[in-house]
């Protein structure tokens, strides 16, 4: 009898844990990393979107784990679930070697709906590509990088602002054909500049490294709606809404099925 009267109790525990999507519950793997909510792989072919929109990762054949931000790649090199934070690097120096320390992308976040942000642990440094004024001559903390000529007759000099002294379009006004400002981990950016006992001078590799050893992203929901949904005991997604302004609706997983606000669970007297 007690076997019979236990068989509900599971029925009913089983239906709950289905009626979240495999996608909310299932933990991946990438080469060394744990993949798991509020991340999740974007080359998943499931409907069911489990996850926060800004947070997809794509996994390379070799391990490697993307983070895609406004379609510019970022290297995840570790995930912190506890204090909600991603450390991550710019690939576009992942074979720079010594030479010259190219840059494509600045990275832009929107604080007022972005999942991502910088966190106080990050600083910044610029990097000034093809110049025609020398900026030695304007600015002292100015270190021009070799190598990052186009040709023998290319008199354009390439230069970095360890101090981040300028940014954007006060830059241009020395004749650059690009500037990108690059997040760094300032704890390395003060070794940098100001070495202990003096340290070796400045070169490509040092500004490259520092880059290279990357920058730390903290991710939150940004959204009422989420927070809400979490607060409530269910797990955050998203469906496609090619009519929403963002493309997307916030969805709520919850043991009874999705909604679209949070779990309400009912209480039964007995």
């Amino acid at each position: 009898m007690a076997a019979l009267l236990l068989l509900p109790a599971v029925l009913l525990l089983t239906s709950l844990v289905d009626a979240f999507p495999a996608s909310c519950r299932k933990v991946t793997t990438c080469g060394e990393h744990e993949i798991s909510y509020p991340f999740w792989l974007n080359s998943s072919a499931s409907d069911d979107n489990c996850g926060y929109p800004g947070l997809g990762l794509a996994c390379e054949d070799d391990g490697t784990l993307i983070l895609p931000v406004h379609s510019h790649r970022y290297r995840v090199e570790h995930i912190d679930y506890d204090m909600h934070i991603v450390a991550v690097s710019d690939t576009d120096l992942d074979v720079y070697g010594a030479g010259c320390p190219r840059l494509h992308a600045n990275l832009t976040l929107d604080y007022a709906s972005s999942w991502l942000q910088l966190t106080s642990s990050d600083s910044n440094i610029t990097f000034l590509y093809n110049c025609r004024k020398n900026i030695s001559w304007f600015l002292s903390s100015a270190r021009e990088l070799s190598g990052c000529s186009q040709g023998v007759y290319d008199t354009k000099r390439s230069y970095v602002l360890p101090d981040g002294a300028t940014t954007g379009t006060e830059a241009f006004e020395y004749e650059c054909e690009e500037v990108v400002v690059a997040p760094v981990l300032g704890v390395y950016k003060t070794e940098m500049v100001d070495p202990p006992g003096g340290g070796p001078p400045l070169t490509n590799w040092t500004f490259g490294g520092v880059v290279r050893a990357g920058f730390q992203l903290m991710y939150n929901t940004h959204s009422e709606q989420c927070d809400g949904c979490e607060k409530s005991r269910g797990w955050c997604g998203y469906e496609r809404n090619e009519s929403a302004s963002s493309g997307l609706n916030i969805i709520c997983f919850c043991d009874g099925g999705p909604t679209t606000d949070r779990c309400v669970y009912k209480v039964y007297n007995t």
